[in-house]
Protein backbone atom coordinates (compact mmCIF):
# COMPACT_ATOMS: atom_id res chain seq x y z
CA UNK A 1 0.00 0.00 0.00
CA UNK A 2 1.64 3.36 -0.82
CA UNK A 3 0.25 7.04 -0.04
CA UNK A 4 -2.08 8.60 -2.23
CA UNK A 5 -0.65 12.21 -3.16
CA UNK A 6 -2.33 14.75 -1.63
CA UNK A 7 -3.26 18.18 -2.95
CA UNK A 8 -1.17 20.75 -2.02
CA UNK A 9 -3.84 23.44 -0.65
CA UNK A 10 -5.55 21.33 1.03
CA UNK A 11 -4.99 22.50 5.20
CA UNK A 12 -5.41 18.97 6.53
CA UNK A 13 -2.79 17.22 4.19
CA UNK A 14 0.07 18.51 4.62
CA UNK A 15 2.32 15.93 5.01
CA UNK A 16 5.64 17.63 4.15
CA UNK A 17 7.32 15.39 5.97
CA UNK A 18 6.76 12.42 3.40
CA UNK A 19 6.02 14.61 0.10
CA UNK A 20 9.01 16.66 0.59
CA UNK A 21 11.72 15.54 3.05
CA UNK A 22 14.10 17.82 1.87
CA UNK A 23 11.88 21.14 2.33
CA UNK A 24 13.79 23.67 5.22
CA UNK A 25 10.07 23.66 6.96
CA UNK A 26 10.77 19.07 7.31
CA UNK A 27 13.72 20.72 9.33
CA UNK A 28 11.72 21.61 12.03
CA UNK A 29 9.52 18.63 12.86
CA UNK A 30 13.40 17.02 12.27
CA UNK A 31 14.14 19.52 15.78
CA UNK A 32 11.16 18.45 17.21
CA UNK A 33 11.87 14.68 17.17
CA UNK A 34 15.24 15.25 18.26
CA UNK A 35 14.47 17.72 21.12
CA UNK A 36 11.50 15.35 22.11
CA UNK A 37 14.52 12.29 22.07
CA UNK A 38 17.06 14.72 24.04
CA UNK A 39 14.87 15.32 26.63
CA UNK A 40 13.95 11.67 27.38
CA UNK A 41 17.55 11.11 29.22
CA UNK A 42 17.19 8.07 31.26
CA UNK A 43 13.05 8.04 31.41
CA UNK A 44 11.07 5.81 28.76
CA UNK A 45 9.28 8.09 27.61
CA UNK A 46 6.62 6.25 24.52
CA UNK A 47 3.71 8.20 24.54
CA UNK A 48 3.24 11.58 23.46
CA UNK A 49 0.35 14.00 23.21
CA UNK A 50 -0.10 16.94 20.91
CA UNK A 51 -2.71 19.75 21.82
CA UNK A 52 -3.15 23.47 21.31
CA UNK A 53 -5.06 26.20 23.48
CA UNK A 54 -7.64 25.95 20.84
CA UNK A 55 -9.22 24.73 17.80
CA UNK A 56 -7.34 24.99 14.72
CA UNK A 57 -3.86 25.63 15.43
CA UNK A 58 -2.18 23.39 13.59
CA UNK A 59 -2.07 20.24 15.64
CA UNK A 60 -3.01 17.66 13.47
CA UNK A 61 -0.28 18.64 11.03
CA UNK A 62 2.30 18.43 13.46
CA UNK A 63 1.24 15.48 15.43
CA UNK A 64 1.09 13.54 11.41
CA UNK A 65 4.42 15.09 10.44
CA UNK A 66 6.26 14.24 13.87
CA UNK A 67 4.91 10.51 13.59
CA UNK A 68 6.33 10.54 10.28
CA UNK A 69 9.14 11.88 11.43
CA UNK A 70 9.76 9.18 14.15
CA UNK A 71 8.29 6.17 11.75
CA UNK A 72 11.62 7.84 9.04
CA UNK A 73 13.93 6.98 11.89
CA UNK A 74 12.80 3.76 12.00
CA UNK A 75 10.53 3.80 15.15
CA UNK A 76 7.85 1.57 14.77
CA UNK A 77 5.57 4.54 15.68
CA UNK A 78 1.40 4.35 15.55
CA UNK A 79 -0.70 8.29 15.52
CA UNK A 80 -4.04 8.21 17.65
CA UNK A 81 -6.58 10.52 16.69
CA UNK A 82 -8.21 10.67 20.48
CA UNK A 83 -9.83 14.03 19.22
CA UNK A 84 -12.96 12.17 19.17
CA UNK A 85 -15.07 15.31 18.54
CA UNK A 86 -13.79 16.94 15.57
CA UNK A 87 -11.45 14.49 13.97
CA UNK A 88 -9.03 15.06 11.31
CA UNK A 89 -5.94 12.56 11.29
CA UNK A 90 -8.15 10.36 8.85
CA UNK A 91 -8.60 13.42 6.11
CA UNK A 92 -5.06 14.30 6.37
CA UNK A 93 -3.92 10.33 5.50
CA UNK A 94 -7.36 9.74 3.29
CA UNK A 95 -8.22 6.80 4.74
CA UNK A 96 -11.58 5.46 6.03
CA UNK A 97 -13.16 6.01 9.39
CA UNK A 98 -15.85 3.30 9.86
CA UNK A 99 -14.23 1.67 13.01
CA UNK A 100 -11.81 3.71 15.37
CA UNK A 101 -11.33 4.98 19.02
CA UNK A 102 -15.19 5.03 19.83
CA UNK A 103 -15.74 1.60 18.43
CA UNK A 104 -12.98 0.04 20.76
CA UNK A 105 -14.30 2.10 23.42
CA UNK A 106 -17.81 1.37 23.00
CA UNK A 107 -17.09 -2.56 23.21
CA UNK A 108 -17.82 -2.72 19.23
CA UNK A 109 -13.98 -4.56 17.84
CA UNK A 110 -10.89 -5.32 19.24
CA UNK A 111 -7.69 -3.01 19.25
CA UNK A 112 -5.67 -5.00 16.42
CA UNK A 113 -9.17 -3.86 14.39
CA UNK A 114 -8.82 -0.24 14.43
CA UNK A 115 -4.61 -0.23 13.47
CA UNK A 116 -4.53 0.72 9.97
CA UNK A 117 -0.93 1.13 7.96
CA UNK A 118 -0.32 4.93 7.05
CA UNK A 119 1.45 3.16 3.56
CA UNK A 120 4.36 4.09 5.13
CA UNK A 121 7.04 1.90 6.53
CA UNK A 122 6.93 1.61 10.67
CA UNK A 123 3.53 3.83 11.09
CA UNK A 124 0.65 2.68 11.98
CA UNK A 125 -2.92 4.91 12.57
CA UNK A 126 -5.78 4.76 14.65
CA UNK A 127 -8.29 7.11 13.52
CA UNK A 128 -10.84 7.94 15.66
CA UNK A 129 -13.96 6.34 14.46
CA UNK A 130 -17.30 7.71 14.14
CA UNK A 131 -18.36 10.77 16.55
CA UNK A 132 -19.42 9.72 19.76
CA UNK A 133 -22.38 11.07 22.26
CA UNK A 134 -19.96 10.80 25.45
CA UNK A 135 -16.69 11.21 24.56
CA UNK A 136 -15.87 12.51 28.36
CA UNK A 137 -17.44 9.68 29.65
CA UNK A 138 -15.26 7.01 27.02
CA UNK A 139 -12.21 8.45 28.66
CA UNK A 140 -13.15 7.50 32.37
CA UNK A 141 -13.28 3.98 31.55
CA UNK A 142 -10.74 1.36 32.12
CA UNK A 143 -10.30 0.80 28.35
CA UNK A 144 -8.36 4.23 28.21
CA UNK A 145 -5.39 2.02 30.05
CA UNK A 146 -6.12 -1.06 27.99
CA UNK A 147 -5.61 0.63 24.86
CA UNK A 148 -2.28 2.68 25.99
CA UNK A 149 -0.67 -0.31 27.98
CA UNK A 150 -1.30 -2.67 24.17
CA UNK A 151 0.51 0.27 22.25
CA UNK A 152 3.29 0.54 24.78
CA UNK A 153 4.19 -3.21 24.28
CA UNK A 154 4.34 -3.10 20.83
CA UNK A 155 5.15 -0.10 19.47
CA UNK A 156 8.66 2.71 19.91
CA UNK A 157 6.35 5.45 20.10
CA UNK A 158 2.55 6.60 20.26
CA UNK A 159 1.89 9.62 19.15
CA UNK A 160 -1.58 11.54 20.14
CA UNK A 161 -3.32 14.05 18.26
CA UNK A 162 -5.93 15.37 21.50
CA UNK A 163 -8.58 17.68 21.58
CA UNK A 164 -7.69 21.34 22.15
CA UNK A 165 -7.34 22.23 25.72
CA UNK A 166 -10.61 24.38 26.19
CA UNK A 167 -12.10 20.44 25.88
CA UNK A 168 -11.66 18.98 29.08
CA UNK A 169 -10.62 15.20 27.12
CA UNK A 170 -7.24 17.24 26.91
CA UNK A 171 -6.21 16.88 30.11
CA UNK A 172 -7.20 13.32 31.08
CA UNK A 173 -5.57 12.35 28.03
CA UNK A 174 -2.67 14.76 29.39
CA UNK A 175 -2.04 12.93 32.55
CA UNK A 176 -1.66 9.45 31.25
CA UNK A 177 0.99 10.23 28.85
CA UNK A 178 4.58 10.46 29.03
CA UNK A 179 5.14 13.58 27.84
CA UNK A 180 3.09 16.31 26.07
CA UNK A 181 3.76 18.85 23.35
CA UNK A 182 1.57 22.04 22.91
CA UNK A 183 1.31 23.67 19.30
CA UNK A 184 0.59 27.72 19.49
CA UNK A 185 -0.21 29.52 15.98
CA UNK A 186 1.48 32.30 15.79
CA UNK A 187 -0.56 34.28 13.65
CA UNK A 188 -3.99 33.75 15.91
CA UNK A 189 -3.06 32.38 19.32
CA UNK A 190 -3.12 35.31 22.00
CA UNK A 191 -0.29 35.03 24.33
CA UNK A 192 -2.80 35.39 27.09
CA UNK A 193 -4.08 31.94 26.03
CA UNK A 194 -0.90 30.16 25.87
CA UNK A 195 -0.04 30.97 29.33
CA UNK A 196 -3.13 30.07 30.67
CA UNK A 197 -2.76 26.68 28.49
CA UNK A 198 0.56 25.93 29.85
CA UNK A 199 -0.95 26.65 33.69
CA UNK A 200 -3.78 24.16 32.98
CA UNK A 201 -0.70 21.48 32.02
CA UNK A 202 1.46 21.64 34.47
CA UNK A 203 -2.28 22.00 37.22
CA UNK A 204 -3.36 18.67 35.63
CA UNK A 205 0.36 17.05 36.26
CA UNK A 206 1.24 16.85 32.45
CA UNK A 207 4.72 16.53 31.81
CA UNK A 208 5.14 19.69 29.50
CA UNK A 209 7.90 19.15 26.82
CA UNK A 210 7.78 22.43 25.22
CA UNK A 211 5.75 24.29 22.73
CA UNK A 212 5.75 23.93 18.81
CA UNK A 213 5.82 27.97 17.09
CA UNK A 214 3.50 27.01 14.07
CA UNK A 215 2.50 29.09 11.23
CA UNK A 216 5.29 32.03 11.24
CA UNK A 217 6.58 33.11 8.34
CA UNK A 218 9.81 31.71 7.03
CA UNK A 219 10.68 33.90 3.44
CA UNK A 220 7.58 33.75 1.29
CA UNK A 221 6.45 30.71 2.71
CA UNK A 222 4.67 29.43 6.11
CA UNK A 223 4.62 26.94 8.48
CA UNK A 224 6.84 25.38 11.42
CA UNK A 225 9.22 27.94 12.70
CA UNK A 226 10.20 26.75 16.49
CA UNK A 227 10.18 24.73 19.32
CA UNK A 228 10.80 25.81 22.73
CA UNK A 229 9.90 25.52 26.47
CA UNK A 230 9.67 27.66 29.16
CA UNK A 231 9.84 26.17 32.92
Amino acid sequence: MSMRRQKPDDRYQKLIAHWEPLSPLVEGYRTLRLNIQFSMGDKLMQTILVTSPGASEGKTITAANLSLMMAKDHKKTVLLDFDLRNPRVHFTFDMPNLYGISSYFSDMCQIPDIIQPSGVSELSIITAGPIPHNPAEMLGTPRLLELMDYLRRNYDFVIVDSPPLIVSDAMVLAREMDGCVMVVDASKTKRDSAVKAVEQLKAAGANLLGVVLNNKKVGKREGYYGYGYNA
